[in-house]
């Protein structure tokens, strides 16, 4: 699951809100009328449908610019948790006698040592 939120920028905000709130998927959490800006967030299973709802929104009558700010994926974070070392756990293990546990002032070090 992906989720994401974009800027809107436009001079007819309450008629940009009413079309966003029938695009499923996504949701305006904030709208400053004066300056004409829009937040909302965007849920999709993946990139291509976040994409696929930005372009709706960039096609509303009434919208001048709609950017994607920020993006979450789970897909990614399960990706980086896979590939987290475990260089660090034999040292961190409380079976290991304190007598053999070096600690040069840095982690780096312990964990690129020759």
């Amino acid at each position: 699951m992906n989720i994401s939120s974009a800027i809107i920028y436009t001079q007819k905000p309450q008629s940009v809100i009413e079309e966003i709130d029938k695009i499923a998927g996504c949701e305006v959490h904030l709208c400053d009328k004066e300056r004409g800006i829009i937040i909302i967030s965007i849920e999709a299973e993946g990139v291509e449908g976040e994409m696929e709802i930005l372009e709706r929104v960039s096609g509303i009558e009434g919208v001048i610019e709609a950017n994607m700010h920020y993006s979450y994926s789970e897909e990614e974070l399960e990706r980086a948790r896979e590939n987290i070392s475990t260089e660090l756990s034999p040292i961190l293990d409380d079976s290991t006698p304190i007598e053999e546990v070096r600690y040069s002032g840095s982690v780096y070090n312990q964990m690129h040592k020759d």
